[in-house]
């Protein structure tokens, strides 16, 4: 076989070669030289070992030692190789046929083996490169596990690796800040330790779901050792050496505990809030009922006619502003109203208003569920109102029976109101804009004041219609 040229890095690259054969010894010197690399001769295991002990034994590229030696045994200098330059690679040369030796060399960790046979010198650039590549590859290797092992160490994570049965292998040091627990308490003992009981459960649960998803993640509490609750976000990855070794687990707990107790406090004074809120909107209502109840006591003491009038009117609308502050304190959103159940109300509260007969005037709803805030839902209630009212006093005199249909819905993201009824209809040539009616120039004013502007028209009764853009 001939040798195969390297590269000139070689050069700078040493090689010693324990040889007590001066004619072999000879033969592989020049082979290797040939191929780029400088060899040191050592004829036996006390000069091997002395060439290793000296300055410089560190930049040897590998140790070529021959299993037949005269002094001692080829072991010597592979030991003190390992012992003074632990990286160094050893490759075995022998004769020997007994596979015994071999597998001891491998054993001992030796980098490869060559046999002498006719021409084997020329093998050996082939080998040393070989031995090189694989060198260099293990030290990137071992500089990525310390790289990492650092990592996990310095993490503030907690990082614990579980075998199959369900023991803790490894537990990073963090677990002292976390656990208050020391590395070596928990190794060697079971998983569900680092959880509270109540969330074993959880636990369980993720390392069963891994089998479907290599990747699971959960919310848990970890009971410190001087009784203290710390909250975790823990997430799971399996992990297989090979395809027929036996997966392990690890698991990384990250410190939410902090974070944790601020929610609990937002929680806390956000419902704290919500409750005051819900009490100041029942204490309107309660002042805004009042204030019905002293219009309503003028109200009997004023004659029939227009004053009169106006004040009933005054008195429905106001019911109409204490419905929303009801409404938004008896539901549990008090930041939005529920527009069906809020129209149902002051239907009936107009029905009440105008002392219609129980089942003369039906309602009838075709809305969508949309929230009102607060600052929407009372222009929008008194709007309503208005319209509502309208129908009652024009489109159904003299008690007649009728229909009143409320429909709602959302166009073009642009809320769609239209209360329609089928009683007298309007009056020929009405015109809104000319209209002397108050409850009319306020509804045209709320309105506008939610973006939109009112369509009257004649459609089996009297039919107004409004794009509200600003809801």
């Amino acid at each position: 076989m001939s040798s195969i040229p390297i590269s000139a890095t070689h050069s700078s690259q040493r090689i010693l070669l324990v040889e007590d054969d001066a004619g072999a010894a000879e033969l592989i010197r020049r082979t290797l030289e040939r191929s780029g690399y400088s060899v040191e001769i050592a004829g036996g295991v006390e000069a091997g070992v002395k060439a290793l002990c000296g300055e410089g034994a560190g930049d040897y590229l590998a140790l070529l030692l021959d299993y037949h030696l005269p002094d001692r045994e080829p072991w010597t200098v592979a030991d003190a190789a390992q012992a003074r330059v632990p990286e160094i690679p050893v490759v075995f040369v022998t004769a020997v046929s007994d596979e015994s030796v071999v597998i001891e060399a491998l054993r001992r960790g030796f980098a490869d083996y060559v046999k002498k046979t006719d021409g084997f010198w020329n093998e050996l650039p082939l080998v040393l490169e070989r031995v090189a590549r694989l060198d260099r590859l293990k030290g990137r290797l071992d500089e990525t596990s310390e790289l990492m092992s650092t990592i996990v160490e310095h993490s503030s994570d907690l990082v614990a690796v579980y075998s199959g049965e369900g023991k803790l292998v490894y537990v990073s040091p963090v677990c002292r800040t976390l656990l208050g627990r020391e590395s070596e308490e928990l190794v060697g003992r079971s998983w569900m330790e680092i959880v509270v009981p109540e969330d074993r459960e959880h636990l369980l649960t993720m390392f069963a779901s891994l089998e479907e998803n290599a990747h699971q993640a959960s919310t848990l509490r970890c009971c410190h050792k001087d009784g203290s609750i710390a909250w975790v976000e823990a997430r799971a990855a399996q992990l297989k050496a090979h395809p027929n070794a036996q997966p392990m687990i690890v698991l990384t707990l990250h410190d939410v505990t902090v974070q944790r107790e601020h929610e609990q406090q937002m929680e806390a004074s956000l419902k704290e809030k919500e409750v005051l809120l819900g009490e100041i909107h029942h204490r309107v209502k309660n002042n805004l009922q009042e204030v019905q109840s002293l219009l309503r006591m003028s109200s009997r003491l004023l004659p029939p006619g227009e004053a009169r009038t106006v004040t009933e009117a005054t008195i429905q609308r106001v019911h109409a502003m204490a419905l929303v502050h009801e409404r938004l304190y008896r539901t549990k959103d008090v930041a939005s109203l529920s527009l069906c159940d809020y129209l149902r109300d002051l239907f009936k509260g107009v029905v009440a208003s105008n002392s219609a007969p129980p089942g003369q005037i039906q309602l009838r709803l075709d809305t969508e569920e949309i929230p009102l805030s607060l600052d929407l839902a009372i222009p929008f209630g008194l709007l309503a109102n208005e319209l509502i009212a309208n129908c009652f006093k024009h489109g159904f005199p003299d008690n007649r029976k009728g229909t009143v249909e409320i429909s709602i819905h959302r166009v073009d993201g642009i809320l769609r109101l239209a209360v329609s009824d089928d009683g007298a209809g309007l009056p020929e040539h009405f015109d809104a804009a000319t209209c002397p009616s108050m409850g009319l120039k306020l509804a045209i004013s709320l309105a506008h004041q939610l973006g939109g502007s009112l369509k009257f028209s004649n459609c089996n009764g009297c039919r107004v219609e409004t794009n509200l853009k600003r809801l």
